[in-house]
């Protein structure tokens, strides 16, 4: 299958691409609040470079998040209007679940964790039976305090976060810190999670798939706070 999967939800994004002969290539626009503006030109550079057209696409996924509000955004829009424009399915995909199965295999536990602002954290958590046994999810995502989230930790857990200085202070002794500079899902990871999507047919409506942003902007809150 010809599938493109990509992630805008932290500051570095990630774009890959199956090309449907074996190929799976992968892109990383520059990190930084500018990555909407690349994305459009990154996708269209991984095409090129396996010699297709974004019509000859068979399905898009797209990660949900949560994670930063514009850059969701822009991916989630992004995705709908190709999908619609090329009439092919759409899937989504946890952000924190991408970034949780660039783990090594060989961890029973993990722990995603990535900053909200306004001192919280967006964090979901997984474990496997056995090294090497698939990730599974041991609850929803969910935001939480940054303060109190590293006393609940599992020991020995590794901790992936995609800034690990927001909260390399926070931590207890007892858990590891993934300090791999992506900063972001890998690309490879977005695929294999979309084709496990496309598989089990998880398609999303284009026109009402939307963001998870576990709660409403600052810029929404402000809005609507009363006046005095």
């Amino acid at each position: 299958m010809i599938l493109l999967a990509l992630d805008t939800a932290t500051l570095r994004p990630a774009v890959a691409l199956a090309a449907g002969d074996g190929r799976w290539e992968t892109a990383y626009p520059e990190p930084g609040p500018r990555h909407g503006r690349l994305l459009v030109p990154t996708i269209q550079g991984l095409l090129h470079r396996v010699g297709l057209r974004a019509s000859d696409l068979e399905a898009v996924a797209v990660g949900l998040g949560p994670g930063s509000f514009t850059g969701l955004r822009v991916g989630v829009t992004a995705a709908k209007a190709l999908a619609y424009a090329v009439g092919c399915p759409v899937v989504g995909l946890s952000s924190l679940e991408a970034l949780a199965r660039g783990a090594p295999a060989s961890d029973r536990a993990v722990e995603v964790a990535v900053d909200a602002q306004r001192g919280d954290l967006f964090a979901a958590s997984f474990s496997r039976g056995a090294p090497g046994a698939p990730l599974l999810r041991e609850g929803p995502d969910r935001i939480v305090p940054a303060s109190s989230w590293a006393a609940g930790l599992p020991e020995g857990a590794r901790v992936v976060c995609p800034t690990p200085d927001r909260v390399s202070g926070l931590l207890p002794p007892w858990v590891r810190l993934d300090r791999d500079d992506r900063g972001g899902p890998d690309g490879i990871v977005l695929l294999a999670m979309a084709e496990e999507a496309v598989a089990e047919g998880r398609f999303a409506d284009p026109w009402t798939l939307e963001p998870v942003y576990l709660r409403r902007s600052a810029a929404e809150e402000k809005a609507d706070a009363p006046r005095g």
